[in-house]
């Protein structure tokens, strides 16, 4: 277990040098030199100097021969405290810019390969964001704990030199602080990290109440109605689970520092000084110039040796933390981003589900024994309650998760063999929980695929006006250079969640890809807006294979096929009129929509 431990915190620590290294080797050159420095310079002024001096003056040495020497050390003094000050003025800050970005880019860039399951596994997210919350503060406090301990470790050894130099015993000491500072304060820190580890679940918690209470988007609900009441709860819960779990630690805690404080400074310190003021005065084998550097010098390497143990420490606990970092970046996706493969040939012929079944990690199938297949450009429509699985079998087919059994055809080829970047870009999407950005409309509706030409204005148009948003847009004074959200802008516009959807649907429509999918896009529309949206999908999708869902079954009327999903089977297929002929749960479910629609 202790091997297990330590070859973690090794490893943590070469990881955060790797990236260090990687990202910036000016910083971690420069860093292991001033600390280098600063220790030269305290062992010289501190330990040697004193020593030197206290010798010369029993010698009666020349006062000129003494102040050469301290001149000689003050002029280094000067040169070593110049590169500290450009090391701190100008080199760190100006490095901690580029490790914070360096390593957000890297986790940015594992972020956006992530398999889309993962999310769904509470013990990954914890971990996930153990390691992104904390990996930019880490990696520079790891690599100047790394240069710390080195430039200590020689310290202490050059103060323990001279201590035995002087007498031998003296130096016996040392295991004083040795043992509060790598035994009991070793343990208070693992317990620590621990506490902090337990306490992260309930964290969140918090701080999503606390998010939650200061959103605009959240206002209107807890003014108009008790939820605040259920968030205080959920809060106090939080907050209490947390007090608990400290509780448990509190007292072993208080206990290990008082261990720690006593065996590091009581006992070293009380000790060392009746030890040699009893050389001194009792036995007389030793004068008080060697009492004073010993007790100079035991003091200096108590002090470094604290430091010392609290780097070891410090690198240990950040290395717990960098450790999620290394794992999360060191993670091998089942559907990585840059996989390789085929290229899709156009135009798209088939698509084909053959027995596909599917479950999220931890529950049942939520798709089963799947099977149908689309040839030429035809609608489909997927109809059927909530939880029925239309939105999950969209996400198998655009390859944001894998079946756990039977297979998924493009062209007659499993999509697994396309290179994925490729597949992907094979469809046009606009989905149920789709996301506005905080840019502008322009580039919500591009999104990242624009080239300031006039060909890509004409496209944003064209988008806009099937969508129904054009003369909204041309209303607003940067009209599509409008900000959306007024995250980062006061002059933001925030549009309805109607207007969203909108967008939402244009950023489809801007894409030319022979397969469109639309997630019930407009569900916060109203029923003519609906209409002439349902009639734009259909003019767009007229060329291309086109999937849609949505409850509102009189928008799926006129689809080349309908399929109705209930337990996660396709349980009814055919046209509309097919299907109204059946007399089953869809004509059912039609009828009774129709009735409220008339009434």
């Amino acid at each position: 277990m202790r091997e297990g431990f330590l070859y973690r915190t090794f490893s943590s620590c070469k990881f955060a040098l790797g990236v260090g290294w990687k990202i910036s080797k000016k910083r971690v050159i420069l860093e292991f030199l001033h600390w280098a420095f600063m220790y030269v310079d305290w062992l010289i002024v501190s330990c040697v100097l004193i020593r030197f001096i206290l010798d010369m003056a029993m010698k009666q040495t020349s006062f000129e021969k003494m102040m050469l020497y301290v001149w000689s050390v003050v002029i280094l003094e000067a040169l070593l405290n110049i590169f500290s000050r450009y090391f701190e003025a100008y080199v760190k800050p100006v490095t901690d810019v580029k490790l914070y970005n360096g390593i957000n880019r890297m986790l940015y860039d594992k972020a956006c390969q992530v398999d889309m399951r993962c999310f769904e596994d509470s013990e990954f997210y914890n971990e996930y964001m153990m390691a992104v919350s904390q990996a930019h503060v880490k990696l520079p406090e790891t690599l100047e704990g790394v240069c710390q301990i080195l430039a200590r470790f020689v310290a202490m050894i050059g103060g323990m030199v001279i201590i035995y130099q002087i007498d031998r015993l003296a130096a016996l000491f040392i295991i004083f602080p040795i043992l509060g500072n790598f035994v009991f304060y070793g343990v208070l820190n693992s317990r620590i990290f621990r506490m902090e580890r337990e306490n992260i679940v309930f964290q969140r918690m918090a701080d999503y109440v606390n998010r939650t209470v200061h959103l605009g988007e959240y206002a209107k609900e807890i003014r108009m109605t008790n939820v605040f009441r259920l968030l205080k709860k959920q809060y106090d819960r939080a907050v209490e689970a947390i007090r608990k779990v400290i509780g448990r630690y509190s007292l072993g805690n208080m206990l290990l520092f008082w261990l720690f404080q006593y065996f590091t400074f009581t006992l070293l310190q009380e000790g060392a000084v009746l030890y040699a003021g009893y050389r001194v005065l009792v036995s007389g084998t030793m004068v008080f110039a060697q009492m004073a550097v010993i007790q100079t010098t035991m003091n200096s390497n108590t002090w470094t040796l604290i430091g010392f143990a609290d780097s070891v420490m410090a690198i240990v606990k950040n290395g717990l933390y960098l450790e999620q970092t290394r794992h999360f970046l060191q993670y091998e996706p089942s559907i990585p981003e840059d996989q390789e493969g085929l290229m899709p040939e156009l135009p798209i012929r088939t698509v084909e589900f053959e027995h596909v079944s599917f479950g999220y990690k931890g529950g049942d199938y939520v798709l089963k024994d799947i099977h149908f297949k689309i040839e030429g450009s035809q609608s489909v429509a997927l109809a059927g309650y909530n939880g029925a699985g239309k939105s999950t079998l969209m996400k198998l087919l655009m390859r944001l998760y894998d079946p756990d059994q039977g297979r998924i055809l493009v062209n007659g080829i499993d999509i697994r063999e396309y290179q994925v970047r490729a597949y992907r870009e094979l469809f046009a999407t606009a989905f149920q929980n789709g996301r506005i950005f905080a840019n502008t409309i322009e580039e919500n509706i591009l999104m990242g695929q624009h080239t300031e030409s006039e060909k890509d204005r004409e496209r944003v148009k064209c988008a806009l006006i099937l969508a129904d948003m054009y003369e909204e847009v041309e209303s607003q004074p940067l009209r599509e250079k409008t900000i959306l959200t007024r995250e980062f802008s006061k002059e933001g516009v925030v549009f309805s969640g109607g207007q969203n959807q909108k967008i939402l649907a244009a950023r489809a429509f801007a894409k030319n890809s022979p397969i469109a999918v639309f997630d019930e896009p407009s569900s916060a529309l109203d029923p003519l807006a609906e209409y002439h949206l349902f009639e734009n999908i259909r003019e767009y999708g007229k060329d291309r294979i086109l999937f849609f869902i949505s409850h509102r079954l009189s928008s799926v009327r006129d689809a080349d096929i309908v399929f109705y999903l209930k337990n996660g089977r396709i349980q009814e297929r055919g046209t509309h009129q097919e299907l109204m002929g059946r007399n089953g749960e869809y004509a059912s479910l039609y009828r009774l929509q129709a009735k409220n629609y008339q009434g």
